[in-house]
């Protein structure tokens, strides 16, 4: 790789870890929710303001507390804890998903309001979530593809009622949630702010965006928890609303279209809500899909509804999702993803191997024409025109195109780009090991030899790469390894392996070049 690319290479590096880190959100501390009035709800893109908060807590008859069941649903991939208090999940813990040795816990109940939570106009989110639920079973237990319905009542002493049915399947992370009203004008059902894996500072989640998701009219909308003041409402076709971070997603997908998707700010994640309008207090029915589990691409897709687009891949996603599906196809052959990414890197130089090597010849041209280039320059210093129009003689004599060495690797960058967004955000190299001392490629090498590593093949392959830089940016060229180790070293090891081969592989190919190939 000649040092131009080095330095692009080394800006897109610079640029997308710069990026990441300012977007994501600093912890925020849990507040008590307050009044929000009209005039500090925000609007969302239809321009519609939010209803303030005063209104929803109008005085309504008491509801008595009666003591909490909980009733158990199991599957294959997650087993769960829901709770008649408020007829909400308390507990959705992972199976295939490990963290310090134990499932993968999605629910918290420190944050606060907790998923599925239906807040009817006119009732606080504190008083609705402790209504009382009747449930029609105990529990549930499914194996092989069975599915089961759990039915969650609620009757107020005032006539309204509210009835959730929740359909289980075994084999999938999807949750069917039907939700019936009467006696009701509007209400809110909320994702919570509860996903306590998801919270920001639970655990090394990496650079990746961390906090609510939405997609609505085909956009999608990223919100800064800790900058959501109050309420924020985006109103449209809304495909799905969602919690996310790098790894794992709790989202809910309308069926047939909710008018609003409500965020307050109002801890580290701010809740996230779907809003039904006012209809005159007739019984109502909604249908809703929940996926809560990681972002598995192949589990996304199979739910519909693109939500397979809450894993980000960046602006080369076109070129990403390739690479996703190339990485994954040699994994299943040869079950390890550090070979797995070892036959990418090998495959993509192969690829590039024809422009690489056209740039490293015309890199070893250039730096023949040096002598030359300084007598020109000393013999026209005092007229800069007629030394480019000299030196753009030279080139067309010895048949040097000037941007011959920087071409080629350009045209690389996005495929760079694309393949460290797979490696940086898949879940699939999530505690994957590879071999010896690197147990996890999603974390960074604990004892930074791949860096190190990485760094030292950079600086050999500057040294065997010739230049037609002048001293100065020769030095500073030199002091990019450097860099670039301090910039890796606690990135992914899985990206830092990609990085060291392919600097190893460019190594081999640049000693073929000065020994063999002829000018």
């Amino acid at each position: 790789m000649e040092k131009n690319a080095i330095l692009a290479i080394a800006l897109s590096v610079a640029v997308l870890l710069g990026f990441n880190m300012l977007v994501k959100p600093a912890p925020m501390p849990i507040k008590k929710e307050a009044p929000v009035s009209a005039e500090s709800s925000a609007k969302g893109p239809g321009n519609v303001p939010a209803a303030p908060e005063t209104a929803r807590a109008a005085a309504v008859p008491a509801v008595p507390v009666a003591p909490e069941k909980e009733i158990r649903v199991d599957t294959s991939l997650y087993s769960a804890v829901f709770s008649s208090r408020g007829g909400v999940v308390k507990s959705f813990r992972l199976k295939r998903y490990k963290e310090a040795g134990e499932p993968v816990e999605m629910v918290t109940e420190k944050a606060g309001v907790l998923p599925f939570t239906v807040e009817p106009e006119g009732v606080s989110v504190q008083d609705a979530s402790n209504f009382s639920y009747e449930a029609d079973k105990s529990g549930l237990s499914l194996a092989g593809k069975e599915e089961g319905t759990l039915r969650l009542s609620f009757a107020s002493p005032d006539g309204r009622t509210i009835t959730k049915n929740l359909t289980f399947k075994d084999g999938t992370y999807i949750v069917a949630l039907s939700v019936e009203v009467s006696g009701i004008k509007a209400y809110t059902m909320y994702m919570g702010d509860g996903f306590g894996s998801l919270t920001p500072g639970t655990g090394k989640k990496g650079y990746g965006f961390v906090g609510p998701l939405t997609l609505v009219d085909e956009q999608k909308h990223k919100d800064n928890p800790a900058k959501l003041e109050g309420l924020k409402v985006y109103t449209g076709k809304t495909g799905w609303t969602a919690v996310t971070d790098k790894y794992f997603l709790a989202a809910a997908i309308p069926v047939d279209g909710i008018k609003a998707v409500i965020l307050k700010g109002l801890s580290p994640w701010g809740m996230v809500g779907l809003e039904e309008p006012a209809d005159g207090g007739i019984p109502k029915h909604e249908d809703f899909l929940v996926y809560i589990g990681p972002k598995e691409l192949d589990m996304l897709k199979a739910a519909g509804h693109d939500l397979d687009r809450a894993v980000d891949f960046g602006i080369f996603t076109i070129i990403a999702k390739p690479l996703f599906i190339a990485l994954k196809f040699f994994y299943n052959i040869v079950g390890n993803y550090g070979w797995a990414i070892i036959i990418i890197t090998v495959i993509i130089k192969l690829l590039f191997a024809p422009l690489t090597h056209k740039s490293q010849k015309s890199m070893k041209k250039m730096q023949k024409l040096q002598p030359l280039f300084a007598e020109l320059k000393e013999k026209y210093k005092g007229d800069p025109a007629r030394l480019n129009r000299e030196m753009m003689e030279l080139y067309k004599k010895h048949k040097v195109n000037p941007m011959g060495g920087c071409l080629p690797m350009v045209i690389q960058i996005p495929v760079f780009i694309a393949l460290y967004n797979v490696l940086n955000n898949a879940i699939d190299l999530r505690q994957a090991p590879f071999a010896f001392w690197l147990h996890d490629l999603s974390a960074k090498d604990p004892y930074y030899v791949l860096p190190i590593l990485m760094g030292l093949s950079m600086l050999v392959m500057q040294k065997m790469t010739p230049t037609s830089m002048d001293p100065k940016q020769n030095m500073m060229m030199m002091l990019m390894p450097l860099f670039l180790t301090f910039m890796f070293i606690n990135l992914p090891s899985g990206l830092v392996l990609y990085f060291t081969v392919s600097n190893l592989l460019s190594m081999a190919q640049q000693f073929y070049i000065n020994k063999y190939s002829s000018d």
